[in-house]
C-alpha cells in the first residue's frame, strides 16, 4: 500500500460542478464520495493505496483523504490521460477539513503534482486525520 499526495487546484478544478474547494469536497465526501480522479501521467497507484488531497489556494493545505479502488486506466483526454476511482473518507476528510494540515509541516513542502508521501510525512497525516 502507498501513500500519495494530491493535488487539487481549486481556481480551476470543479467536483459536481463547482470549484473544488476543502468545503466542497466534504460535501462531496457526504453526499457522493465515489469518484473518478484524473492524471496528466501514470502513477503505479493499485487499490487500496490512499490519496491525501492537498489545496493550492487560498492556503496550501491538506484538507481531505481519499481510498483509491482501483488502478489508473488510461482514457482518451490528452490533458488527462488516466482515471482512477477513488472514495473520499467522511472521517478523514471531515477532520481535516475542521484542522487542514500546512503543507508546511511536511518534509516535501513544494510537491510538484502527484507524489508519494514519505514515511516520517505520513505519522504526522494520520495522527491529523483522526486515523
Amino acid at each position: 500500500m502507498s501513500d500519495w499526495l494530491y493535488i487539487l487546484k481549486s481556481t480551476d478544478t470543479t467536483m459536481n460542478g463547482k470549484l473544488a474547494t476543502p468545503g466542497e469536497v466534504l460535501d462531496c465526501a457526504r453526499a457522493q464520495p465515489r469518484g473518478d480522479w484524473r492524471l496528466s501521467r501514470r502513477r503505479h497507484m493499485v487499490g487500496g493505496d490512499r490519496i491525501w488531497i492537498y489545496f493550492t489556494s487560498p492556503y496550501k493545505v491538506i484538507a481531505a483523504m481519499a481510498d483509491v479502488e482501483d488502478e489508473p486506466q488510461e482514457v482518451a483526454d490528452p490533458a488527462y490521460p488516466w482515471r482512477f476511482t477513488a472514495v473520499l473518507h467522511l472521517a478523514a476528510t471531515r477532520a481535516l477539513h475542521d484542522r487542514p494540515l500546512p503543507l508546511s509541516a511536511l518534509s516535501n513542502r513544494h510537491p510538484q503534482g502527484v507524489v508519494r508521501v514519505p514515511e516520517p510525512d505520513l505519522t504526522t497525516l494520520m495522527a491529523h486525520a483522526g486515523l
